[in-house]
């Protein structure tokens, strides 16, 4: 009776998806390589996390929407969500999701997948899914064995949080994040065996730019293969080989930061 009464709330958790196939609302494309697929369906995950109260994991869960893994959490209020699981969690854990907690139950919160504001986090823990601003849900390190570090407290109400790629990003105390990293780490090495399986996840070939009209491609058009671009380039028409297309004040802004730091 309760593993029916239990799918029966889980299907309130899932809804249609419908493919776009990479166009607008004019029909246009605009991602190429997007199309076909197989039906599937969506999940409602939770990115927020401030219930502010204990739960245990009652089931794993794997989609193609995200590479890490989902986890279904009973908490102790009544209230059922699936939440981007961490890494090492199993299933019967106990979690804790919340900006406030009590100060008796500091420790039994702070556990991998639980989610606490970085106020509540001691210096030096690996985080993930973290918020760019209070109440923005999760956004940062959402990827499979993506991960930051609590590196330093600046002030009372400001955290340096360094990530892998080797930026480092100054948040408020008062955003929301996960303890460890996400799980799946071992996605990097997957192998799709099979032109097939790409397509069932609804991506389509890709096409080299020569092979293609001058109305498509800055590569395209020609005479045979014997008249090649006079600069690799984009779709869009930007310089593909030996330009940089980050924009300079995004450097000047990571240099400014690093250089304070020392």
């Amino acid at each position: 009776m309760f593993e029916y009464s239990f799918r029966k709330i889980e299907k309130y958790l899932r809804y249609g998806y419908i493919s776009s196939a990479g166009r607008n609302h004019t029909g246009m494309i605009c991602v190429h390589h997007h199309g076909g697929g197989q039906k599937r369906r969506g999940y409602k995950v939770d990115f927020f996390r401030r219930i502010n109260s204990f739960g245990f994991l009652a089931k794993i869960q794997k989609t193609s929407f995200f590479s890490g893994w989902l986890g279904l959490v009973l908490y102790q209020n009544g209230i059922i969500s699936y939440i981007l699981l961490a890494d090492k969690v199993k299933v019967g854990d106990r979690l804790y999701s919340g900006s406030v907690i009590p100060n008796q139950k500091n420790r039994q919160s702070l556990v991998l997948g639980s989610s606490l504001a970085l106020f509540n986090i001691p210096v030096f823990t690996c985080v993930s899914n973290l918020e760019y601003f209070i109440l923005g849900g999760g956004k940062l390190a959402r990827a499979a064995g993506t991960s930051g570090i609590l590196a330093s407290k600046i002030t009372d109400i400001t955290f340096l949080v360094k990530f892998k790629s080797g930026w480092g990003f100054i948040f408020s105390g008062g955003n929301m994040c996960t303890i460890g990293q996400v799980s799946n780490s071992m996605h990097k090495f997957l192998s799709y065996k099979k032109a097939g399986v790409m397509r069932a996840l609804g991506i389509r070939p890709t096409v080299r730019g020569v092979a293609m009209n001058p109305c498509d491609h800055p590569h395209g058009g020609g005479e045979g293969r014997k008249s090649p671009p006079a600069a690799a380039r984009s779709p869009w028409g930007w310089l593909t080989k030996g330009t940089s297309s980050n924009k300079k004040k995004y450097e000047k802004e990571r240099i400014k930061l690093f250089k304070n730091l020392r």
